[in-house]
C-alpha cells in the first residue's frame, strides 16, 4: 500500500491559486483559525449553525467516533481567511465524507479555473494517506448536492449515485424530533484507484452507509435507509 503525497494538489493550491490550507482541527492551532471558519460557515450557510458546536465539541474533546477523523481546513489568502472546507475521514467504511465547502465571492473572483479540483484532490490526497497509515485502502469521497450542483462536480471527477437518496432533516440531530424525516439530495460519488477497481455496488454502500448509518445515525433497517441501500448493492458501471 503506498500512500500518495498530499502536498501535491496543495502546492498547486498554493502557487497557482494563492491559498494555504490550515486545518483548524489538528490541534496545532489555538481557536482562532476554528473561530474564523465558523464565522465563514454560518455566512454560507445559515441554516447549519449547529454545526458550530459540534465542531467547538470535536476540537475540545475529539471525534466522538474513533474512526471517523474529523478535518476543517480554513483557507486563507494575502488578505486573511476566505474559505473553507469540512470532511471526514470515515475508516470503518474506508469514505470520506464532505460536508460544506465554501469560498468568499470577492476571492472566487480571481481564482484560476481548476483551483476547486485542486482542492479536492488535495483532500482526497490527505484521506488517502491518513487511511493509508492505519491499514485502510480509501474507496473515495462522498458529497450530498443540490441537483443545479451536479455539472460541476461532474466536471471535477464525480459520478451520480442513482439510488434514491434522502438526507434526514435537522442533521444527525433528527432524533431531538422525533422519527426521521427527509428530504431529496443528489450523492456523488469521487473513487480512488482502490476504489474504481471494486464493484460499483460495493463502493456505493460503503459511502451511503458512512453518510446515513455512521454520520447520520439512522438505523440500517430505518425503510427509507434500507431502500437505498438496496439500489447501491445493485449499482453496475
Amino acid at each position: 500500500m503506498i500512500a500518495p503525497d498530499p502536498s501535491n494538489s496543495l502546492e498547486l493550491l498554493r502557487t497557482e491559486a494563492g491559498l494555504t490550507v490550515h486545518d483548524v482541527m489538528d490541534g496545532g492551532h489555538d481557536n482562532k483559525g476554528l473561530h474564523d471558519l465558523q464565522g465563514l460557515l454560518v455566512k454560507h450557510f445559515p441554516d447549519h449553525a449547529h454545526v458550530v458546536g459540534e465542531l467547538d465539541d470535536a476540537w475540545l474533546n475529539g471525534s466522538p467516533d474513533p474512526e471517523v477523523l474529523i478535518h476543517g481546513w480554513l483557507l486563507t489568502n494575502v488578505s486573511g481567511p476566505v474559505g473553507f472546507l469540512v470532511f471526514h475521514t470515515n475508516l470503518r467504511r474506508g469514505v470520506m465524507l464532505q460536508h460544506y465547502v465554501a469560498m468568499e465571492q470577492s476571492a472566487r473572483e480571481g481564482l484560476p479555473f481548476g483551483w476547486l479540483r485542486h482542492l479536492f484532490d488535495a483532500m482526497l490526497e490527505a484521506g488517502e494517506a491518513e487511511a493509508s497509515a492505519r491499514g485502510v485502502d480509501l474507496v473515495g469521497a462522498m458529497g450530498e448536492n443540490s441537483p443545479h450542483h451536479v455539472v460541476g462536480w461532474r466536471r471535477i471527477g464525480y459520478r451520480v449515485l442513482d439510488v434514491d437518496y434522502r438526507e434526514p432533516y435537522h442533521g444527525k440531530h433528527w432524533a431531538d424530533f422525533g422519527e426521521p424525516t427527509f428530504f431529496d439530495m443528489t450523492p456523488m460519488l469521487k473513487l480512488t484507484q482502490h476504489g474504481a477497481g471494486l464493484p460499483l455496488g460495493e463502493a456505493a454502500v460503503a459511502a451511503a452507509s458512512a453518510y446515513l448509518i455512521d454520520h447520520y445515525l439512522l438505523d440500517a433497517n430505518n425503510a427509507t435507509v434500507a431502500h437505498t441501500l438496496r439500489l447501491a448493492a445493485a449499482l453496475t458501471y
